[in-house]
C-alpha cells in the first residue's frame, strides 16, 4: 500500500511524463507539471529540486527498465532475426501501451545520453550485443558493430519519432515484421 507521499510522487511523475512528451523538457515548467498532477508547486519541490532532476530520474529509470526488458526479450529465439523481432516487438508494444512514456524517453534521449553510465541497462547496448553475437556466429558479415547498431537503432528511433509526430497511422506493433525484415536485410547485406 502506498503512502500519500508515494501517491503524490507517482502523480507528479505521470504528469511530468505527459507534459515532457508534449512540450519537451525545455518547454515544460514546474507550474505546468504541478497543475497536471493536481499538486502545489511546493509539493513538487518536496520530491524534486528541479524539473531537470525530475526529467533525469524519469529518463534514467525508464531507459534502464527498457534496457533490462530488451535484454530479457533478446534471449528469446536463437537466430538474429528471432532476437531482433522479439526486441522490436517489445519496443513497439510498449509504445502502444504507453506512448507518452516512450515518446518522452526517445525525444529526450539527447539531453540525457551523456549521463548514461556503462553500469546502467541500455537499450542501444542490447541491440549492439544482439548484432555482435550474430557476427560472432557468422550469421551476418563482420563489420564495425557500432556503425551497424547505429543504423539499426536509427530505424527504430525514426519509427517512434514518426509515430509520435502522427506520420505513421498504423499501430507500430502491426509493423513489427516489416521493420524486423528491413533491419535484418540491412544487417545481412
Amino acid at each position: 500500500m502506498r503512502t500519500s507521499g508515494e501517491e503524490t510522487k507517482a502523480r507528479i511523475e505521470r504528469a511530468a511524463i505527459a507534459v515532457f512528451s508534449r512540450s519537451g523538457i525545455t518547454g515544460a515548467s514546474i507550474k505546468e507539471i504541478a497543475k497536471a498532477a493536481g499538486v502545489s508547486q511546493g509539493a513538487m519541490y518536496n520530491h524534486y529540486t528541479s524539473k531537470e532532476e525530475l526529467a533525469w530520474e524519469l529518463f534514467s529509470r525508464s531507459w534502464g527498465e527498457i534496457g533490462t526488458e530488451l535484454r530479457h526479450r533478446a534471449r528469446e529465439g536463437t537466430t538474429l532475426r528471432q532476437k531482433l523481432r522479439a526486441a522490436i516487438q517489445y519496443v513497439f508494444d510498449l509504445y502502444e501501451e504507453d506512448p507518452e512514456l516512450v515518446t518522452f524517453v526517445y525525444f529526450s534521449r539527447h539531453e540525457h545520453l551523456r549521463r548514461v553510465r556503462a553500469s546502467m541497462p541500455n537499450p542501444y547496448m542490447v541491440f549492439r550485443l544482439i548484432i555482435a553475437e550474430a557476427m560472432k556466429r557468422g550469421e551476418i558479415p563482420h563489420r564495425n558493430p557500432e556503425v551497424v547498431t547505429a543504423m539499426t537503432a536509427g530505424i527504430l528511433i525514426q519509427m517512434i519519432d514518426s509515430k509520435a509526430l502522427g506520420r505513421i497511422r498504423e499501430n507500430l506493433s502491426q509493423l513489427t515484421d516489416t521493420v524486423t525484415d528491413g533491419c535484418y536485410r540491412l544487417l545481412a547485406a
